[in-house]
C-alpha cells in the first residue's frame, strides 16, 4: 500500500512538472529555455533538500515528481547532439550553473531552516 501511494504522488508530481516544462518550451522555444529550466530546477531542488522535513510523500511529490518532471536530462542530451556547433558551450553553460544553483539552493534552504528553528 505504501509503495502504491508513493508511486501515485511521484506520478502526479511528474505530470505537474513535465506540463510546466512543456508549456515553457512552447512559449519560449529553443535550447536555452531547457538550460534555464534545468538550472532553476537544480536551485529549487537544492532548497527543497535543505528545507523539507522528513515527510517522505512531500519529498517524493515535489522532488522526484514535480522537479524531476520539470528538469530534463534527456532533452538536454538531444539538444547537445542536434546542435554540435554550440555543444561544448551548451554543456558548460548548463552543468556548471546547475551545480552552482543546487549548492546555492542548499545554502539558502539551510539558512531559512536555521532561522525558522531559531524563531521556534
Amino acid at each position: 500500500m505504501a509503495q502504491a501511494r508513493a508511486l501515485t504522488v511521484v506520478a502526479a508530481g511528474g505530470a505537474v512538472g513535465a506540463s510546466i516544462r512543456y508549456a515553457l518550451a512552447l512559449q519560449f522555444p529553443g535550447i536555452w529555455t531547457i538550460l534555464v529550466i534545468n538550472v532553476l530546477g537544480s536551485l529549487l531542488l537544492g532548497i527543497l533538500a535543505a528545507v523539507l522535513g522528513p515527510d517522505r510523500l512531500w519529498r517524493l511529490f515535489l522532488g522526484v515528481g514535480v522537479l524531476g518532471g520539470f528538469t530534463t536530462f534527456s532533452t538536454f542530451a538531444v539538444d547537445v547532439v542536434q546542435h554540435p556547433g554550440s555543444a561544448v558551450v551548451y554543456i558548460l553553460a548548463t552543468l556548471l550553473p546547475a551545480l552552482l544553483a543546487a549548492r546555492i539552493g542548499m545554502a539558502l534552504g539551510d539558512e531559512w531552516h536555521s532561522r525558522r528553528r531559531a524563531q521556534a
